[in-house]
């Protein structure tokens, strides 16, 4: 009995914690939905099929979409790792070697920047209670393409699903206050996407001071 009480306590207290998080609350896939992929993504409940992960693979489409079609998958993966099936898919196409390396490291030396956040947010949404190595990914994306703004987006909705399970909310809340002011990042993103992580993150920070 004591046990099932300790257990209901800590689901209280616990779950809207990451029901209602930066990775889980930040649905900007909406913007996209005149995308047929973006669709398809947004009614696959949790899945990802080999066409989302060719298209999210090709240099040629655009970063945002690509993340977009991620949100959309969402973070209901019914136990199934998305980001091995799109590592595993990504290293059996591009064949990433670099001599006295593994896979994993040859796949982070060589990936591109868009397979780096991509595979970076796909690890937070696996595991939103522990981001610290998606946190490490998206460093190393954010490093091969600083002025992007999707990559500065997902960089940080990450280092504030950190943040914030810390409950660091006014810190988390001032990483995309500052981003609405810097000049020097290349708009790469749908402007009405942003609403909805921008909403979200000042929400959060609603109560914070800001000086």
């Amino acid at each position: 009995m004591k046990k099932t009480l300790l257990l209901i306590l800590l689901n209280i207290f616990i779950n809207p914690v990451f029901a209602d998080s930066p990775l889980t609350s930040t649905d900007f896939y909406k913007a996209y939905m005149d995308v047929p992929m973006v669709q398809e993504a947004s009614l696959s409940k949790g899945s990802i099929t080999n066409e989302m992960m060719e298209y999210i693979d090709d240099d040629a489409n655009p970063v945002d979409v690509k993340l977009a079609i991620i949100n959309a998958i969402g973070w209901e993966h019914n136990g199934v790792m998305i980001s091995k099936l799109f590592l595993d898919y990504v290293l059996k196409k591009k064949n990433y070697k670099k001599e006295y390396y593994g896979k994993y490291l040859s796949f982070e030396y060589s990936a591109t920047s868009d397979e780096l956040i991509c595979y970076s947010y796909m690890l937070a949404l696996d595991n939103y209670f522990d981001t610290v190595e998606a946190f490490e990914v998206a460093s190393l994306a954010l490093r091969k393409k600083p002025q992007s703004y999707a990559v500065n987006i997902i960089f940080n909705l990450i280092k504030s699903q950190g943040l914030t399970s810390y409950g660091e909310y006014c810190y988390a809340s001032r990483l995309f206050l500052d981003m609405q002011f810097n000049l020097n990042i290349v708009m790469d993103m749908r402007g009405e996407s942003l609403s909805y992580v921008f909403e979200y993150m000042g929400y959060i920070g609603k109560n914070c001071k800001t000086n």
